[in-house]
């Protein structure tokens, strides 16, 4: 008996993202076997819950040390 191994790559896609287009796409490159699309529907306050920890984890992420304060027009946008 042979085990025959798969991997399936889950995506996650904005409402706005042509599904049929990105389909057709996946659906044509080599060694796809299968597509599907599921829509699945989360409650709007996990929605925003997500978003406001994308935006914290973007954050954490800048390394301020980077940023010229020495810059007149960095400390006018940093002071907004």
């Amino acid at each position: 008996m042979h085990i025959i191994r798969m991997t399936q790559i889950l995506v996650t896609l904005d409402n706005n993202a042509d599904t049929s287009l990105l389909r057709r796409m996946i659906e044509n490159m080599k060694g796809v076997l299968a597509t599907s699309v599921q829509t699945i529907k989360k409650p709007e306050s996990e929605e925003v819950e997500e978003w406001l920890n994308n935006l914290h984890e973007i954050k954490r992420s800048i390394n301020a040390d980077l940023i010229d304060m020495t810059d007149e027009r960095t400390r006018y946008i940093m002071s907004k």
